[in-house]
């Protein structure tokens, strides 16, 4: 009897070389050189893009503009007259010490919690100046004539505007 190999080889026995080099990947030198132009453009481009005191400006412009509706809600709800005062320090909540209707601001509103209602201004912000108050049913009132508002008052901070709404 006759053996018969019947292996079949799909392709030749030892090396096969292709006919073009593919190079697929990059080099490490490629890969160094673009690392560090991307630090480079890291450091130059970004601190433009995501400066400190434009978060800060954005920050103190809404918790001012919070502490104009949370004086308003507290003058409607104490029935106490409500007092904010903004300058370039910062804003402070006050109510009458003694009348809720008259007398001085001197009694400072307490914030949940615990501490006054007040902050500072960060560093690099510029605050504009608005000083009202609101009465026992919400309406502002301008603090340094006790009258009620006849036109929008306006406080900016930074590159933002608040604006109080007078009564219509």
């Amino acid at each position: 009897m006759d053996t018969v190999s019947r292996k079949i080889e799909t392709r030749p026995q030892g090396r096969v070389f292709a006919g073009f080099s593919t190079q697929s990947g990059f080099t490490v030198v490629e890969l160094v050189v673009v690392m560090v132009l991307m630090g480079i453009l890291a450091a130059n481009a970004m601190p433009h893009f995501f400066t400190a005191s434009r978060f800060d400006e954005m920050g103190f412009a809404d918790t001012t503009r919070g502490a104009l509706a949370y004086a308003r809600k507290i003058a409607v709800a104490s029935r106490c007259d409500t007092r904010v005062s903004i300058d370039a320090s910062g804003y402070r909540l006050w109510q009458r010490a003694t009348d809720c209707d008259s007398g001085g601001f001197t009694r400072p509103v307490l914030c949940p919690g615990s501490g006054n209602w007040s902050a500072n201004a960060p560093n690099g912000v510029v605050v504009g100046n608005l000083d009202v108050y609101f009465d026992a049913a919400g309406r502002p009132h301008d603090h340094a004539t006790s009258s009620l508002l006849t036109s929008a008052g306006l406080v900016t901070v930074g590159a933002r505007s608040i604006t109080v709404e007078p009564l219509t």
